[in-house]
């Protein structure tokens, strides 16, 4: 996530009457003139917050910074998510906030442990859609029973790895939280190297070097109902850590890849208007995507949309915008499941115009293995470079 954050911007979000029961149920700004401050005039907030004791401005800046990062459509999907999950009676108070700041505020005041949860689903998929974000499938499929309990085990097996290798991550902290679609999602903080940078440390007004070890991340995620994993790790040490998380949580030995069966992702054709190039040797006239099931973020259920085959090629894009738009959907808070793709070949004029039509399921689900081989071939060469797959076959 890391958006930038505005002090003065996210108190203006921020509703007077939800400002007042935050600072009120701390015992601060008890001299701002609530009762007479209209809407948006944040300056007294401001300066009785500013005015308060350095390790208390902190806290209240580390909460507001965390609103601010909830303040968004992901962060609101994923706020809704728990609210439906963990005090659904409450639901209608929820939607009934006016803002997405006001959402984000009344989850802190009201449901904290929903709150809590969503500033790290939120970081996760943020984290999904950058470059260190990798998939697994064909793992056991199995509900984790005591996912606490396997904590210690992935922290003791992460160290094993950084430890040796990189001469980091000796000391590893794990934390889990399921999801309201049963996902399990493991948090792994590990000491890195040790560095020196320039502080203003306590009360004093003058930096300071301290020496310190910060912490890097990894992100695990495990659907035991579709026996799939998905990893953030930055650096090319996505094999051996998902070899770890199976040995650690899973108790069992799998080889470092997959490669009987490909692995399939799909979330990035949502990019408004996704360029589907092609090959020139394989005289494609025209390739588009003609379905998308899409499925919300922790929902059990999912939308289909198809695209008119008498429009142009953007059509499905137009109907993305304008349906998930109306059902209040934002694309941040989707993944996509399905998808049918089309190509339509240069036609030399004889006969009918040569077509191929296929369909693609993540997570490794696809009809292309079904089409002539010659038009196999060139619709797994479409897909390699879509970047639906990584398989180089």
């Amino acid at each position: 996530m890391a958006k930038p954050f505005d002090p003065r911007r996210i108190l203006k979000q921020i509703a007077n009457a939800l400002l007042r029961e935050f600072f009120t149920r701390r015992g601060e700004l008890t001299d701002v003139p609530w009762d007479t401050l209209t809407e948006h005039k944040v300056e007294p907030v401001f300066q009785g917050w500013q005015a308060l004791e350095d390790e208390k401005q902190r806290e209240v800046q580390m909460i507001l910074r965390d609103v601010s990062e909830l303040a968004d459509h992901r962060g609101v999907a994923v706020l809704a998510e728990g609210v439906l999950q963990r005090c659904r009676e409450r639901a209608d108070e929820f939607q009934a906030q006016v803002s997405k700041a006001d959402k984000a505020m009344w989850v802190h005041l009201h449901a904290p442990e929903v709150f809590e949860g969503a500033a790290m689903f939120a970081r996760a998929d943020a984290l999904a859609s950058g470059r260190y974000w990798r998939r697994r499938n064909a793992l056991p499929k199995r509900a984790l029973d005591d996912p606490t309990a396997v904590c210690a085990p992935l922290a003791s097996g992460l160290s094993g790895f950084y430890g040796p290798v990189q001469l980091r991550g000796k000391h590893c902290t794990v934390e889990h939280y399921r999801r309201a679609d049963s996902a399990d999602y493991f948090f792994a903080y590990l000491d890195d190297y040790p560095d020196k940078h320039l502080v203003f440390d306590g009360a004093g007004n003058q930096p300071v070097v301290r020496w310190d070890r910060y912490a890097f991340e990894n992100v695990f995620v495990y659907n035991g109902d579709e026996g799939s994993l998905e990893i953030y790790a930055p650096g090319k040490v996505w094999e051996p850590l998902q070899v770890a998380f199976c040995k650690a949580v899973l108790g069992v030995d799998v080889p470092p890849v997959d490669p009987l069966r490909p692995s399939y992702r799909l979330d990035h054709l949502l990019q408004h208007n996704f360029s589907l190039a092609t090959d020139p040797a394989d005289r494609i006239e025209d390739a588009r995507v003609t379905r998308l099931r899409i499925l919300p973020l922790g929902s059990g259920g999912y939308v289909e949309i198809k695209a008119d085959p008498r429009s142009d090629r953007n059509d499905i894009y137009r109907k993305i915008d304008r349906w998930l738009r109306r059902e209040n959907l934002p694309v941040e808070s989707l993944r996509v499941g399905q998808a049918t793709f089309s190509l339509r070949f240069i036609h030399n004029g004889t006969g009918r115009q040569p077509t191929l039509t296929f369909d693609v399921s993540v997570p490794h689900s696809s009809n292309l293995k079904s089409k002539p081989d010659e038009m196999r071939i060139i619709g797994e060469r479409c897909l390699r470079m879509w970047e639906v797959t990584d398989d180089h076959g």
